[in-house]
């Protein structure tokens, strides 16, 4: 995602509006976890504040997901705010601001790792298809969105589950009584 800063690193204090949307290959940049699913779109400013150019703006896109629970694939539409700076100019990057500032030559700005990174930082931690995701059932792994399982669940504290079992061996080896 490209941008052409001629104007703008031309003129102290000009600055020019982006509304930007391009298909983007997020696994080319270094981020094969966003499968994303269409444009990538931003909408923002570039501005000139020697010796920098700064981006600011937002950046949106749908992804495809892995539901944490569930295991259903979803897609989910994240949106991600962008504050970036840039400089042409090696001696205007100190040792601080090397993380802080990126490098660009030329007349073109790829904005395209700064949003991808952003869209990165708002993934979620565990993806839900849904807030009331039932998951999959530990024994048989059902979906229990889908249907119930049929699989007796015992809640039981697994401290107690050698007792469980050693009651179960007792009371099988006792014979019945009669009535």
């Amino acid at each position: 995602m490209l941008i052409n800063v001629t104007k703008v690193k031309s003129t102290a204090q000009s600055s020019e509006r982006l509304n930007l949307a391009e298909a983007v290959d997020a696994a080319a940049y270094g981020y094969p976890e966003l499968a994303l699913q269409g444009p990538l779109q931003f909408v923002g400013r570039v501005e000139n504040a020697a010796p920098f150019l700064e981006l600011h703006g937002q950046v949106a896109g749908r992804l495809r997901l892995t539901c944490a629970r569930c295991l259903a694939k979803f897609e989910l539409t994240l949106q991600a705010e962008i504050a970036e700076a840039y400089t042409n100019k090696p001696e205007a990057m100190s040792k601080d601001d090397e993380y802080a500032v990126s490098f660009f030559e030329g007349d073109e700005i790829d904005i395209a790792p700064a949003l991808l990174q952003a869209l990165l930082l708002e993934l979620p931690m565990q993806p839900l298809c849904r807030p009331d995701c039932k998951g999959l059932c530990p024994d048989c792994g059902a979906d229990l969105n889908q249907q119930p399982c049929t699989c007796n669940h015992q809640d039981i504290d697994i401290r107690f589950s050698k007792l469980q079992a050693l009651l179960q061996d007792m009371q099988s080896q006792q014979p019945e009584k009669e009535v």
